[in-house]
C-alpha cells in the first residue's frame, strides 16, 4: 500500500511539473538550462546596444542635406531656363556623365550638385551669347547613380541613396543600425575599374579610439557593398572561392576547414600570409598571421576558430594585380595590403 501511494504522489510530481517547464520556455521565462545561453547573449546584445547608441548620435551630426546630392550617370534631371521656355527639357544623365541641351548640347554634370550644374549651364549659356543673364532651375526627378547596399545584420537591409559625402557610420545608420545578433567586425566591397578592393572595419576600434573624421570611418562610394556577419559566424574574405560568413562549431573548427567551407583558396592567394581576427571581449581584438605552408609541413599548429573569429587571405603581389584584388583592414592596430606588385 504505501509502496503504491510512494508510485502515485511521484507520477503526480512529474506531471505538474512538465507542464510548468514547457510553460516557462514558451514564455521566455529563463529555466536553469537557458540561463548559461541568455548570460552569454546579454553581452553581446548590450555591446549592439551601444554602437547602435553611437551610431544614432553621429549620424544626427554628420547626414548632409539633400542640396549635397552629387548627380551620376542614369540620374534624371528636370532642366528650366526661366527667360527661355523653349529651352526647358528633361534629359537622362548619360554613362560618361553627360547632358545634351539645345545651343549648347553636351554638358559634363557628373559629380555637380544640382546647384552647381545651374551655375555650370547658366555660364555656358551666357558665354555663348545666347542669354545675357541667365536663370537656370535643375531638379533631380530620378537618382539612379547614387547607392549603397547595407547587408547582413542590419535592422533594414537595402539599397540607400547617397547625399552627399557618407561614411561608413552613416550608412549603417541609413540601415537603422546593427541587429542584436551582429558582429562587430564590417566588410566593405569596392569596385575601382575592373579591380576590386576588400575592406575590413572593427566598429569597436573605430568607437574606442578613433574620431569619426578619422580615417577608419572611411567614406563610401557608390556601387559599395557593405556586410555585417552574424556575431555567432565565422567570416572568410580576401583570397578564397567563396567569400562569406560560415557556422562554426564553436572551439572544433579550424581555420583551414573555414577556408575550405569558403571554397578554397583562390589561384592569386598567397599561403603566406593569412590573417587571423581574433575577438578577445570588451572590445579587444588581436590579429595573427597565419602559414598555411607551415600548417601542412606540420611546422605550425592549425588555429581552432571561436565565435566572431575573422580570416583574411592575403593574394600574391604579382597575381592579384591580374585578377584585381586589394585588402585593407582598419582598426586593427595597422593597416594590412597584400605584399607589394
Amino acid at each position: 500500500m504505501r509502496k503504491d501511494k510512494s508510485i502515485f504522489v511521484t507520477l503526480l510530481f512529474i506531471l505538474v511539473s512538465v507542464p510548468i517547464t514547457i510553460a516557462c520556455v514558451s514564455r521566455g521565462i529563463p529555466t536553469s538550462s537557458t540561463m548559461s545561453q541568455a548570460g552569454s547573449n546579454s553581452g553581446q546584445e548590450s555591446e549592439v546596444s551601444d554602437i547602435n547608441s553611437k551610431l544614432l548620435t553621429h549620424s544626427s551630426n554628420s547626414i548632409n542635406i539633400e542640396t549635397d546630392y552629387l548627380i551620376g550617370p542614369s540620374d534624371l534631371l528636370e532642366i528650366k531656363v526661366l527667360e527661355a521656355e523653349k529651352l526647358d527639357t528633361t534629359e537622362r544623365v548619360d554613362a560618361n556623365g553627360y547632358i545634351n541641351l539645345s545651343l549648347i548640347d553636351d554638358v559634363q554634370v557628373k559629380g555637380l550638385t544640382p546647384i552647381r550644374a545651374e551655375e555650370k549651364i547658366e555660364m555656358l549659356l551666357k558665354d555663348g551669347g545666347y542669354i545675357n543673364n541667365p536663370h537656370v532651375n535643375v531638379f533631380v526627378v530620378e537618382r539612379k547613380s547614387n547607392t549603397v547596399s547595407v547587408l547582413g545584420y542590419v535592422n533594414e537591409p537595402g539599397n540607400y541613396e547617397l547625399i552627399g559625402k557618407v561614411t561608413l557610420l552613416d550608412a549603417l545608420a541609413l540601415a537603422k543600425g546593427l541587429d542584436k545578433e551582429a558582429g562587430t567586425t564590417v566588410y566593405i566591397t569596392r569596385e575601382i575599374g575592373k579591380r576590386q578592393e576588400k575592406i575590413v572595419v572593427d566598429l569597436d576600434e573605430l568607437f574606442e579610439k578613433t574620431s569619426p573624421s578619422n580615417q577608419a570611418n572611411l567614406l563610401i562610394s557608390s556601387g559599395d557593398k557593405i556586410y555585417v556577419p552574424e556575431a555567432s559566424d565565422v567570416f572568410v574574405d580576401g583570397a578564397v572561392g567563396r567569400p562569406g560568413s560560415y557556422p562554426i562549431d564553436d572551439g572544433e573548427t579550424t581555420l583551414s576547414q573555414a577556408i575550405s567551407m569558403a571554397g578554397g583558396l583562390a589561384s592569386y592567394a598567397n599561403q603566406g600570409d593569412v590573417s587571423l581576427i581574433r575577438y578577445l571581449g570588451d572590445g579587444r581584438k588581436e590579429v595573427v598571421t597565419v602559414d598555411l605552408n607551415s600548417i601542412r609541413e606540420g611546422t605550425m599548429q592549425d588555429p581552432v576558430l571561436n565565435e566572431k573569429d575573422a580570416i583574411v587571405v592575403g593574394s600574391s603581389g604579382f597575381k592579384s594585380f591580374f585578377y584585381g584584388l586589394n585588402v585593407m583592414m582598419f582598426g586593427f592596430g595597422g593597416g594590412y595590403h597584400p605584399p607589394s606588385r
